[in-house]
């Protein structure tokens, strides 16, 4: 394990791993504190259940910019900025409310096109996982748009084929006990 620098005393450490109330930053105080008492990685990864490779980055770290390295980052990450502004947003949801310039349905692609020709941006439509919303579609739910998917028809479908058949397979198949046609 390598030294821990001396930026807090082994008991301001472990007041500081005691008075935590993030864990993260509970966890990364209590690894940076078993390491100035001198525990190998490999036995401060068991302690807080993480791996030998987490201590050393950990201590590392703290060793390099002191115990506000040690914190969670993530509070006070504001996150990506949005694509629209809150106006640009206004004028897509105005927009949404009357029918789209080709008629039809809005749909994402119809207004990407929008947002392309009226507000010059470019928004996405590819989502990276299943519940992820793009701009396109986080839009359209806004605006109270739902999903319509037509059921898939296939290209050499018989429609009079089909109609024949739900027709003869009735008379073909009953529940027993149940009185039939002819």
């Amino acid at each position: 394990m390598p030294q821990v620098a001396r930026h807090l005393t082994l008991r301001e450490l472990e007041r500081r791993y005691k008075k935590a109330k993030d864990p993260v930053e509970k966890t990364r105080f209590q690894a940076v504190y078993h390491a100035a008492k001198g525990l190998s990685a490999r036995e401060i990864a068991r302690i807080t259940l993480q791996t030998p490779r987490w201590v050393h980055a950990t201590v590392r770290r703290y060793n390099l910019l002191g115990p506000e390295a040690l914190r969670d980052g993530r509070h006070s990450n504001p996150g990506a900025q949005p694509k629209l502004t809150p106006e640009e947003t206004l004028k897509v949801l105005e927009a949404l409310e009357g029918p789209p310039p080709d008629g039809g349905l809005w749909t994402g692609p119809k207004l990407q096109r929008w947002v392309a020709e009226h507000l010059g941006k470019r928004l996405s439509l590819v989502t990276s996982g299943a519940r992820i919303l793009t701009p396109i579609y986080r839009l359209l739910q806004e605006a109270g748009f739902a999903l319509r998917v037509p059921r898939p028809v296939h290209r050499k479908a018989e429609r009079e084929a089909q109609e024949a058949f739900k027709k003869n397979s009735a008379k073909r198949w009953r529940r027993p006990g149940q009185r039939g046609e002819g």
